[in-house]
């Protein structure tokens, strides 16, 4: 399943819990992200419903990338499955300026600090999220048979973890930021 990520999302209860437990597993990956999301004037991906399309540049210690998602089902807002491709830029001003010229407009940032533990063919993340809080993202990284057993696996992962969470989030940071933000109010 190349160039399809499926993940699972929820805001959490109990990160600094659930981070004790993690580590008894191995110490994680830590990074802070800036990502700045980009609509087409071509396509307004915020007049979608539910929004199915994603265009990101993220900023990390490590480097700068382009990452474009296009989500399944775009019908049923309940998806937790997308097409991903991304690729990596030395500049980020040049990448920010052909955007400009090609008429994209930077419409949100979102900035969280992230812990990423690889564990049981799974990634799993302990997001802090600006304005938003604390949430679990855990995301297939294997090889499964389909994108139903994967999804399984997800959850089977999230059950043996313990963790307290909230409401399965399908919107994302972006739409979450935007909509605390009153940009989706009438």
């Amino acid at each position: 399943m190349e160039n399809i990520e499926i993940e699972i999302k929820f805001p959490l209860e109990n990160a600094e819990e659930l981070i004790k437990e993690l580590r008894k597993i191995s110490e994680p990956k830590e990074e802070y992200q800036k990502d700045t999301y980009f609509i087409p004037s071509h396509r307004d991906f915020l007049k979608q419903n539910p929004i199915s399309e994603w265009l990101r540049i993220r900023e990390t210690k490590k480097g700068v990338s382009l990452n474009y998602k296009n989500w399944h089902n775009k019908k049923d807002s309940q998806v937790s499955s997308c097409d991903e491709f991304e690729t990596n830029f030395e500049d980020i001003n040049a990448l920010k300026r052909i955007l400009e010229s090609l008429n994209f407009k930077e419409i949100i940032v979102v900035e969280k600090e992230r812990k990423n533990w690889n564990h049981n063919n799974t990634i799993i993340s302990i997001d802090k999220v600006t304005g938003l809080g604390d949430f679990i993202e855990i995301e297939a990284d294997g090889e499964f048979e389909s994108i139903e057993k994967a999804k399984e696996h997800l959850h089977n992962m999230l059950n043996d973890l313990n963790a307290k969470i909230g409401k399965q989030d399908f919107k994302g940071y972006p739409h979450l930021v935007l909509e605390k933000k009153g940009y989706f109010e009438q």
